[in-house]
Parts: structure tokens; sequence; C-alpha cells
């Protein structure tokens, strides 16, 4: 009988990104740990060092993978560039955060910002400015993505339900007669009626920007 091959020849690199990732949506980014890794795929650490050296080189893949979910087809115009962009990072909310600083450290990053450059230079920009807009995009994007009203970066349920709680709380006790705009719409802080809406708005105002 052949022995038995070592579990880093038996992984998968597809299985242990699926692992990572669903880590990373689960608890953040900060949970993540080839041991904590290692411990969910049921290998010793050591059969992950195989395929990654360390941490910030799992976290690159990762994103790799987030950002190629979102390179749309060549014919795409920047709006549904920006559209693909978006439900990628809201398939992946742990991953959206670290997203802008890793971008151009991938293939799928440089090949978006390439056709989103490009796309703005055809609308007329001028080089320092689509590269300056094509930035402003991406964050606008980011932060569209992972500070929607009513959700907080906090993993621990009990801890995220009490800030909001502390938050719809101050907001219902103003004064609407010192407050009345505040006091309208303060239900649009505290959640989504419409999250269709919410993100459609928010892309159109984001590209509006660019485009001015």
């Amino acid at each position: 009988m052949s022995p038995r091959p070592p579990a880093s020849a038996r992984l998968d690199r597809g299985q242990i990104l699926d692992g990572a990732m669903a880590i990373a949506d689960r608890d953040g980014v900060d949970a993540l740990s080839l041991r904590k890794l290692a411990a969910d795929l049921k290998v010793t650490p050591m059969a992950l060092y195989w395929h990654f050296k360390d941490k910030d080189a799992l976290l690159d893949e990762l994103v790799e993978r987030l950002l190629s979910e979102a390179v749309p087809p060549e014919a795409d115009g920047l709006d549904a560039m920006a559209a693909g962009l978006l439900r990628a990072l809201l398939a992946h909310p742990g991953l959206a955060g670290i997203t802008p600083v890793r971008f151009m450290r991938t293939d799928a990053g440089i090949t978006l910002s390439e056709r989103t450059i490009g796309l703005l230079r055809a609308e007329g920009h001028s080089p320092i400015a689509a590269a300056q807009l094509s930035m402003f995009i991406l964050n606008g994007i980011v932060n569209l993505a992972v500070n929607r009203p009513g959700d907080l970066a906090v993993h621990d349920p009990a801890a995220r339900e009490a800030l909001v709680t502390a938050k719809r709380g101050r907001l219902k006790s103003l004064d609407p007669a010192a407050y009345p705009h505040l006091t309208e719409t303060a239900d649009h802080f505290l959640g989504l009626a419409d999250e269709e809406d919410y993100y459609a708005r928010g892309l159109a105002y984001i590209l509006a920007g660019a485009r001015r």
C-alpha cells in the first residue's frame, strides 16, 4: 500500500481559501489566523504553511478572489464595474475593509484599475484626474459596503446590539423642536428600509461625483 500523502498534499488551495473566507466573513479578519483555519480544516498549521507562508499572503489571496468576482466583461462600462465591485464586497463583508490597501497587490485589482482608469480617460478626464477618481470610486464603494445604517463593525452580537440600542435611544430622545430634521429621519440611521434603493442611490452619488 502506498503511504498516505501529507495533509498539505491532500489540501486543495480552493478548500483553504473557502475556509478562510468563511472565517473572515463570519468573525472578521482579526479573528482569522492560520492556526484557527487549520483547526477548522482539521489539519496541522504546517499543512497550511505549505500553501501560504503567512497570514499576510493568505489575505492577499482572499482579496484576489474577492476582486476576481468583480471583474466584468470587457464590454461593460463604469456603472457595471462599480456595481460588480459593490456586489463582491457585500458578499464578503469581512474582507471589504482591507481591500483598498491590497488592491494593487492582486492581479484582479490591477485589471479593475486599468479598466476603470481607461473608462474615465475615455470620458475626457486627464491622467491625474482619472487616477485620483478611480481611488475615490473604490474608497466610496468600500465605505458604502462596510458602513450600512444600523450595522457596526463589532462581531460580538450582544455587544453590537447594545451599541445599536444605545444609538437608537439617543436619537429617539432628541427634542423634535430643536432637531426637527434629525428626528424626522432618525429611523434611516438605524437600518435600511430598502437595501436596493440604498445601494442604487449610493452608487449613483459616487459615480455622479466622478463625472462632474
